[in-house]
């Protein structure tokens, strides 16, 4: 399922954000693969990426490790699946 992620970011830089997006690219590879990241300014991304285990993302984004990442470093997600018209 293609997926575009928006995040907002307060706590830290977009390159901050960044490298801890990064460092979790060998999670990210067990559910999602294509991942483009794209930089809106200092305090928004946007990631497009094609979902092929939704409940694995779902697992994720809930878990008690990402809340606290997304706490730390001050982030919110707004998910928007994309289809073809």
């Amino acid at each position: 399922m293609n997926t575009l992620i928006i995040v907002k970011i307060s706590n830290v830089t977009f390159d901050e954000w960044k490298k801890k997006f990064d460092s979790d690219a060998e999670v990210q590879s067990k559910m999602m693969r294509n991942t483009l990241v794209g930089k809106v300014d200092e305090k928004t991304a946007m990631i497009s990426t094609e979902v092929f285990d939704q409940e694995m993302v779902g697992q994720f984004m809930a878990s008690d490790e990402f809340k606290k990442m997304e706490q730390e470093l001050g982030l919110s997600h707004e998910v928007y699946q994309l289809s073809k018209t």
